[in-house]
């Protein structure tokens, strides 16, 4: 890894924003200016609208738990059954791991090799997806303790906190990734 990932000013959890070293290495180009791009509407607009289905659904996610905090502790398996919220988070979870194996095995390598000078912000995009695929699979086991009819308010709150977190930790990830790959996708169609 070309940066000390463990750093708050990188850490995915931890940043507010891409750290400096990384912002001074991107490629020109405006977020704003993004979707009047002439080649907005191939990968780029296609990456973004995959962004946008991920972070709706770990929005949807943390709101289904959120419901669960006020749901009586007998009727928990049924509201977990009527939200499908297992069904719902073994796709949203599996979809996120996919999506970060695509970009990991095929899309990052071949920009470390088209631009050299982004490989400080792609290291960085890979610790992220380190810590992201390790909080994906600790939400799945711990909804997978749903299925115990004796679940503990405590283990409730536990898992909201965990999904509030995970939403966090992947909208900031979201937003840097794309500053660093949308305007590859702008140049490159």
């Amino acid at each position: 890894m070309l940066l000390d990932y463990d750093l708050p000013q990188y850490h995915v959890s931890k940043r507010t924003g891409l750290p400096s070293s990384v912002q001074e290495t991107l490629l020109e180009s405006t977020r704003s200016e993004w979707q009047n791009h002439p080649r907005f509407g191939g990968k780029a607009n296609f990456f973004m609208t995959i962004h946008r289905d991920l972070l709706n659904g770990a929005n949807q996610l943390s709101r289904g738990i959120e419901r669960l905090l006020d749901t009586s502790p007998g009727d928990i398996g049924d509201a977990v059954e009527r939200m499908n919220l297992l069904p719902f988070s073994r796709n949203m979870i599996g979809f996120a791991h996919h999506h970060h194996e695509i970009e990991d095995h095929g899309y990052f390598p071949q920009f470390a090799l088209m631009y050299p000078e982004l490989n400080r912000g792609l290291s960085l995009l890979d610790g992220d997806h380190k810590i992201l695929d390790a909080a994906l699979d600790d939400t799945q086991m711990a909804l997978n303790g749903l299925n115990d009819t004796a679940i503990r308010r405590d283990q409730l709150a536990a898992l909201y906190s965990g999904s509030q977190a995970l939403e966090n930790i992947l909208n900031r990830h979201i937003w840097d990734e794309e500053e660093v790959i949308i305007p590859i996708f702008l140049r490159h169609g």
